[in-house]
This record gives structure tokens, sequence and C-alpha cells, in this order.
């Protein structure tokens, strides 16, 4: 059934002939299950007719989920001749590498897919409407979404500077099909990248971690001197290359080891080889040393890895060395597929990304494995519009189409069929693994560190009901409070961060969140440098409160709300632009994940779960501080746009296991080691000023 399908769809695009009346796709594919696909873009900035916010959204919508025809109005009447179809109607449809312009109806009746490629998508959460509900709202961070994709603004929404680029991949934000296509067309033009050694970054012998000069000029060191035993060492064995005396078991320590040291001295000057070509240096290239690390080089290579979508810590590591021995092509082609799976994604209201690999029982009775559906959807989407090699990409983006072509852009694509479990209301809970924690003090008395090791981290679950079983569909790291700096009447103490234990709701979902700073949060955490006049001052971190990716809850948060009392305390699970700290550190007692991750997730939720759409929270917020000296002012006006999930997600925090022989967590404030604080210049027997209790010392 399934390949006489593909046969009829396959000669309707080669413009062969159309099925007979009476034939219906009958397929379940993603966009009949989850109800219409994310197109976003332009319709869901203007809040227009549902055609153009969800493409999906028609004749192919959720009717087709319950087992409903899809499209039969369209499978009985001929084509519109592709010459014939509206501008505004218009999608190109592939599949298996051809293609075809149809009526964006009528491959909806054929059981296609719709996917946005447009500049100005975006995904569903920051959409404006619902689609088949008349409840606009504006959503406001969309135009803030779609000029950080297009390389039109900064994180404070001032107009982007000339030659100035936002690699914001890591941060949640993709670029659109146009800045890639820039980059094509402008690496083709630098004819440095001819001259780099990419097979030299094929092998891989551990981690680079040249973080400054002095460290950098250890690997120096350590290079010379494996190179000196390694000339004995072939004396001794009267051999003449490397790989001759990896052959001597003797002596093949010592091969190894100068090896390893050879790659990673030379891996620095390659590296910087590439940082220059790639212009991560900036228009002023500062004057540099080869083989020797210094600040710009650590800012240029951070800027690489944001580029291509690595997260690093700005030193060659593993993902780092693949990315640097890709091609410029190749690199942007590795772009382009995740800028593609991106969008199929929310088309296709999908969210297993392999993470899970829980089986569950079907209506068949059979065991079934929770699939990686990202991956096969994007596979399934880049296959049939031809796009499987780096060259075939750069072709596409770059002769194939326009980069008029680009502004508006709809396709249409074949895609698997979804799980049976997949409908508009779908039972969602949350579990919240809190792992191995620790309550000790992570120092001693004289402020030396005290090693408290993590054999479990905390882990993010959603979980499915379906047909009387519970499984989990995605499981991601996440982070639990631990300890952090606070102020406390003017002086930082330590303070642990708790995060709430129990059985709490996920009662709204908010897009674009504002962070409203507690009045605890150090000075220091509310300020940063920036370029004023061409001098550099001290500013405030608006970008820290939000709305943004950079706030302080990311691009999509929901709030932990207590069942009964509905009582809020603070705890978040969010995106976040700390994205290292997910893999193992510390949060203030909220649930980070990637960015990414947290706009798949609510952007998920709110397509298989009733919702009432609330719309922008405004707010009049203003906070006076004083750092060294200088007064400041924050201001902000709204918290974020929110939903209201009818019903709320159960979310279950985990206690995990506690280590260490402390059992309970501190509740007072903690000294820092070695610092003097008022309270201590206090009369032994006498309160401070204040008449409170005194800070717990160490």
């Amino acid at each position: 059934m399934r390949y006489a399908l593909a046969t009829m769809v396959l000669a309707i695009l080669a413009g062969l002939g159309c099925p007979a009346a009476g034939t219906p796709n009958q397929t379940k594919t993603a966009a009949n299950a989850s109800g219409g696909g994310a197109g976003g873009g332009s319709g869901a900035t203007a809040g227009s007719a549902d055609a153009a916010g969800d493409p999906n959204n028609g004749a192919a919508g959720a009717g087709a989920a319950n087992g409903g025809a899809a499209g039969q109005g369209g499978s009985g009447s001929a084509m519109t001749p592709p010459d014939q179809v509206k501008p505004e109607r218009r999608v190109t449809a592939y599949l298996d590498g051809q293609s075809r312009v149809m009526d964006i109806d009528e491959a909806r009746a054929y059981g296609f897919t719709i996917v946005d490629l447009s500049d100005d998508w975006v995904p569903y959460i920051f959409w404006s409407k619902t689609p088949g509900q008349d409840d606009f709202a504006l959503n406001r961070y969309q135009f803030n979404y779609v000029g950080l994709a297009n390389d039109k603004v900064d994180v404070n929404g001032a107009r982007l500077g000339r030659d100035r680029h936002n690699y914001h991949e890591v941060y949640g934000i993709p670029p659109s099909i146009n800045v890639l296509r820039k980059r094509f067309l402008g690496d083709a033009q630098k004819e440095c990248f001819k001259s780099l050694d990419y097979d030299f970054f094929k092998s891989y012998y551990g981690p680079v971690r040249a973080a400054d000069p002095g460290s950098s000029k250890r690997y120096q060191r350590r290079f010379y001197s494996a190179r000196a035993k390694f000339k004995k060492a072939l004396r001794q064995a009267r051999v003449r290359t490397l790989d001759a005396l990896l052959a001597k078991p003797r002596y093949a320590a010592v091969a190894r080891s100068y090896r390893a040291a050879k790659w990673r001295y030379e891996a620095i000057k390659k590296m910087q080889q590439r940082l220059i070509c790639e212009g991560m240096y900036g228009r002023r290239r500062p004057r540099l040393q080869l083989g020797v690390v210094k600040w710009a080089t650590r800012v240029a290579l951070r800027k690489f890895e944001r580029k291509h979508n690595v997260y690093g810590w700005g030193m060659i590591f593993q993902r780092t060395s693949d990315a640097l021995g890709r091609t410029p092509v190749e690199n942007n082609y590795e772009s382009l597929k995740r800028i593609i799976t991106e969008r199929v994604v929310s088309a296709a209201g999908i969210l297993e990304d392999g993470s899970s690999r829980a089986s569950y029982t079907g209506e068949d009775g059979k065991r079934h494995r929770v699939r990686n559906l990202v991956k096969e959807f994007g596979d399934a989407a880049l296959r049939h519009m031809g796009l499987t090699s780096a060259e075939a990409a750069r072709k596409w983006v770059t002769k194939t189409h326009s980069a008029d072509d680009f502004k508006h852009m709809f396709i249409a694509v074949k895609l698997p069929e979804v799980p049976e479990y997949y409908s508009t209301n779908m039972d969602f809970s949350v579990v919240i693994d809190r792992g191995d924690v620790w309550y000790d003090l992570p120092f001693n008395d004289k402020g030396k560190r005290i090693a408290q090791p993590r054999a479990r981290m905390p882990r993010f679950t959603l979980l499915l009901k379906y047909k009387g079983q519970t499984f989990p569909l995605v499981r991601w790291r996440t982070t639990i409070g631990g300890w952090n700096k606070e102020m406390r009447h003017g002086e930082e103490y330590y303070k642990y961060k708790i995060s709430d234990v129990g059985k709490r709701i996920w009662k709204h979902i908010v897009a674009g969140p504002a962070w409203l700073p507690p009045d605890k949060t150090p000075p220091r955490d509310m300020v940063k440098y920036a370029t004023v006049r061409g001098r550099a001052q001290r500013v405030v971190a608006q970008s820290v409160f939000g709305p943004g990716y950079a706030s302080a809850y990311g691009l999509a948060a929901a709030y932990h709300i207590e069942p009964r009392s509905h009582r809020d305390n603070q705890i978040r699970t969010h995106g976040s632009v700390n994205y290292m700290s997910i893999r193992g550190s510390f949060s203030h007692g909220c649930h980070r994940l990637y960015n990414y991750s947290a706009v798949r997730l609510f952007s998920y939720v709110l397509r298989h779960r009733p919702f009432k759409r609330l719309g922008q929270a405004h707010v009049g917020y203003t906070k006076r501080f004083e750092y060294k000296g200088d007064e400041f002012q924050v201001n902000i006006h709204t918290r974020g746009y929110r939903y209201e999930l009818t019903p709320p997600v159960p979310v279950n925090v985990l206690k995990g296991r506690i280590k260490g022989e402390r059992k309970e967590p501190y509740e007072d404030y903690v000294k820092k080691p070695g610092k003097v604080y008022q309270s201590d210049l206090v009369p032994k027997g006498k309160k401070n000023g204040n008449g409170m209790a005194q800070p717990q010392p160490l």
C-alpha cells in the first residue's frame, strides 16, 4: 500500500496524471496527527488567516488524526497547473529528489506536510494566534526572534552593525537560510580556505586546554620533551618513522606520547590559522603569535564554536576539532541540515529525539520502541529535497534559489507516520530527578575547595500515559540548586539555593519570560561593560532580565506551582543561555534546559494539550541600585507572553540521593572564608546594628 501510494504521488510530481476520485490518502502523517504544522513565519506575525499562519491546518487537519480521510475534496479533480497557482498559495512539493509547484491545499490533500522555510519563521510558542481559534494576541518577542535570526538586530534589539553576525544557534535561535546563503557565497570568495589543512583534524588525540599564554606554552614544552625522547627511541630501535616505532612494543608508549604531544602543539597553530581565515578575530585582527593562546584567540574560538553549534569552552575538544576538520561548505551543510530539521520538527509537532530508550505496548499488542522522530523526519525531508551532500546543498541554496525566494518560501514533503499515541490531548507528566545531592559545604575553613562528585546527575523526563502505561518520551540533563553568592545588608555571603522537592504543577507556560531580580541579587550580576560613544562603560545588563534568549529564564519557561495552595516558590523549568552549566554545574534552584530544548518542549506541550492564550503579561517594574559608586535603574515592562494549561501538567521533583554527612541544607547565610564582615567587628555579646541573628560562620 505504501509503495503504491509513493508511486502515485511520484507520478503526480512528474506531471503524468492524477489519482482517480475516491482514493484519498489515508496515511496518518505528522501534519494530520498534530492538527496542523508550525509554519509560523509571516502568518504568525501578521495574525492572518489560518492557511497562512498554519500551513498544515485545513483539509488535512485534526480530523485525519481521528481516522478521517485527509483532503478528500482535492483528490478527485485535476491539479492546478504550476503557472496558474496563486503566489500566496504556492508551495514546492518534494519527493525522492523531484519537485513540483503545487497549490497548498492540493499538497495537503495528497498527504504532504507543509514546512515554512521563510526568513520570518518563528517556533510555535511565539505565534500570536492558534489556528482555527479566534484568540489573536500579539506576541511581541517574535519580532526580536526574526531580527536575531536574520542578523538584523543584536541582543538588546538595536540594529546590528555592519559585518557583524549573530551566532545564536547554541542559544536557541538558528540562522535563517538567507543568512546561511551569505555564508556560502562569502566563503567561496576566500582564497585562504584552500591552503588550510583539514585532514589534520580528522585525527583527535585528546583535548587541548590552552586558555592563556602559560598553558599554551606548556604544550610547547611537552612537545619538545616528547620529541627528544622520540628521537632517542628511533636511534635505539634503529627505525626511521613513527609508524615503525609504533610497531615496536618496547617503544610504542614513547611513540604514542610523541604523536599526541605533536598533535596538540600543532593544533593550536592550525586552529588560529582557521580562525584568521574565517574572520573570527574581527576586522581589527590583533597581533598573534602562532601557537600561543591569548584572550583574543579564546574569544575567537568561542565565536567559531557558536557559529557551528558547538557547545564548548573555547578550547579544542572533540566536537570543536570535528568542526575545524570540516571545510566551510561542509560546515554550512551541517548548519542547513539543522535549520531544515528544526523547521520540520516545528511543522510536524514532534519532540522525541532518541534520548528515551523506552518501549510501549501498541494497539497491535506488540512492543514498540520510542522512536527518534527528530532524526527520522529531518532525514526524510533532506532526502526528498535531494540535499544529501554538501555540494548539493550549496547549489540548492546559492544557485537553485535566490535571496528573494527565501523571504517567503513554503515547501511540502512526505514524512513518516507519527506514533499511534499522538493526539491533540496527550496525558503528559514530568519527573525531575535531582540525582546526587550534597548539602555539605564545598570548601574548608581555609577556603580550599572540597570535591563533591556526582555519579547521578539531575535529569528531566517528560512522561506520557497511554493505554494504562506510562513511558518517557525524552530524558534530558538539567540542573538543581546549590551554593550561590547572595547579598545581605550590602555584604556578600554564600547561600544554599534548594530546588523544591515534591509534587507541583505546570499551570503557565511563558514565551520570552522576563526575570525580576530579587533584592538579594548581587549588583555585579546586573551590570555589564559596553562601548558607549567609543568608551567602555558599565551599563545595566538589560538582556539578563529579558525578554530574550539571554535572560535568566531563556526563551521559554514553565512555572512550578503547588497544586492546592497555588503558591509560587519561584522555581521554573526554563531555557538558559548558560548552556555549559547544564552539563554539570548548579542553578539558583531552577531546572535549566538548553534554549532550543525548552522551545521544542513547550511548543510540543501546547500543540498536544488544551490551553488558554493569555497574551502579554504587562508589568511596571523599576529597580534602582548602586555599584562601585555608580547608580543604575532597571525597567521591565512585561513578564512575557503567557499560556494557561487547562488542565495543568503534573510535575514531581524527586529528592534524589543525599550524599555527604549533612542530610539537610543550610538555612542560614554562610560567611566567605578569609573575609572580614561587619558583624565580626561587633564586640562579643552585642547584637549588630539591625538586631538580626548573625550569619552562620563556616
